[in-house]
């Protein structure tokens, strides 16, 4: 038993902010616990909201939830490994994200979670403090939106969980402070009735991108899918959907793309991905987040200088909300002795290793936080590391699975139904349109 309980500051209620709650409140003898999240919800990115840009306390708008947004994996293996779906015999595999929102508020209704909040709190200021016995403690300074007040308090743990789906990132592209039409980031993107009749860019084609662009379809006259993917997509578009290479230039509404081609436009959405910020951090917080990649975090988890600050969210392309249930689990096991890490400087240079190995594989700096099929060993490593179970090789199968229906059909994927038998087999039949 430690002589005092270990205080946790957990930023962000989001989905990771949740989770490593449940986790640390499990165990009472050992932490004190406050989750700060800014709104009056929790649920993070999940919570809808038809306000694109401030809210009513003038803060920017934290979720980039739009109004008709599925999930882009069956339900069957995104639920929390403890906490499965209700009634998930009767859901659709790819859910509305109301089912998620409505999937997190039970989840932190199920482990009584919600006396460890402070909701309608902005964290302005994380500062480290180095003591005499060489350990550093954490103030944290946070205001009450609702009475205005300013408190500081002392923790022992810093966990980041508040989210990367906010500040979009905006490519520079040359003549586009001469564009008249319309310009947002897909995190201001809310309903497709919006762009009936218009011909609509979309600057790329990863998940949101392509979802957006079907989406607009519907509507729009004509949809140009820009994107500097190797090759075009080998999947059945609708036919008002044109795939053109990135853009090169802008002069008026005429946009020029990269193999010489050009198109009149009315409306630009970015769907270039995000920005990782952590606004409230002290310089004193070594840290640098450029080309999307953010240094210097061992396992994609801890500061390696500081080794009682965490960053929850870091990896993408992965299966997050079992990826944050094996995570918390491990962020205990340091706290409690149980995981042994190495000294700061074999943590940078195990880091530096790994990062030359991928640059010299072609993974450029901005995509070695994209996991893909490097996410399975991470998993496996880090819940060895701490006695916890991993992955069972049936939610592989099924990613990998509805991955490659996705790939043959863009606009049917997510009609498909999936069943898990045990840990290796499961179904999958249609429900519809297929």
């Amino acid at each position: 038993m430690p002589i005092s309980k270990i205080r946790i500051a957990i930023i962000g209620g989001g989905v990771a902010g949740l989770i490593v709650a449940r986790h640390v409140t499990s165990r009472p003898e050992f932490y004190s616990v406050c989750l700060f999240e800014q709104t009056d919800e929790i649920g993070g990115t999940w919570v809808y909201t038809d306000e694109t840009e401030f809210d009513e306390n003038q803060l920017p708008v934290h979720s980039s939830m739009y109004e008709n947004l599925r999930t882009n994996l069956p339900k069957e293996i995104m639920q929390i490994p403890d906490f499965p779906f209700k009634d998930s015999e009767g859901l659709p595999s790819f859910v509305h994200h109301s089912v998620i929102r409505q999937y997190l508020v039970d989840y932190a209704k199920h482990f009584n979670l919600h006396p460890h909040m402070k909701l309608q709190t902005l964290v302005n200021h994380v500062e480290p403090e180095i003591l005499s016995t060489g350990e550093t403690i954490w103030l944290v300074t946070f205001t009450d939106l609702r009475t205005k007040l300013v408190k500081t308090k002392l923790f022992d743990v810093v966990i980041l969980c508040n989210g990367h789906y906010t500040v979009g990132h905006f490519p520079q592209i040359q003549g586009i402070e001469n564009f008249h039409g319309g310009i947002i980031h897909s995190h201001q993107y809310r309903k497709p009735e919006n762009y009936a009749g218009r011909k609509v860019c979309i600057l790329g084609a990863s998940w949101s991108g392509i979802d957006i662009a079907l989406e607009i379809s519907k509507y729009g006259d004509k949809i140009y899918l820009s994107h500097n993917l190797p090759q075009p997509l080998d999947a059945t578009l609708p036919k008002n959907i044109e795939q053109v290479p990135g853009v090169k230039s802008i002069c008026g509404n005429t946009f020029f793309f990269r193999d010489g081609s050009f198109a009149e436009i009315d409306d630009f959405i970015f769907c270039t991905g995000y920005e990782f910020t952590y606004p409230f951090l002290s310089k004193k917080v070594e840290i640098h987040t450029r080309d999307n990649h953010v240094e210097p975090i061992y396992k994609h988890l801890i500061h390696m200088k500081m080794k009682n600050l965490f960053f929850m969210g870091l990896p993408t392309i992965v299966v997050p909300f079992p990826m944050f249930h094996i995570q918390a689990q491990y962020i205990m096991g340091i706290l409690e002795g149980r995981v042994k890490l190495p000294t700061p400087e074999e943590m940078k240079e195990d880091f530096e290793r790994e990062k030359q190995s991928l640059l010299d594989s072609g993974i450029p700096i901005r995509h070695i936080n994209k996991l893909v099929d490097r996410q399975w060993d991470y998993y496996d490593e880090i819940a060895a590391a701490v006695h916890v179970p991993s992955f069972p090789p049936v939610i592989k199968k099924i990613y990998n699975y509805s991955n490659k229906m996705r790939e043959l059909d863009l606009m049917t994927y997510k009609n498909y139904q999936y069943r898990i038998i045990d840990s290796e087999n499961f179904t999958v039949s249609c429900r519809k349109g297929c």
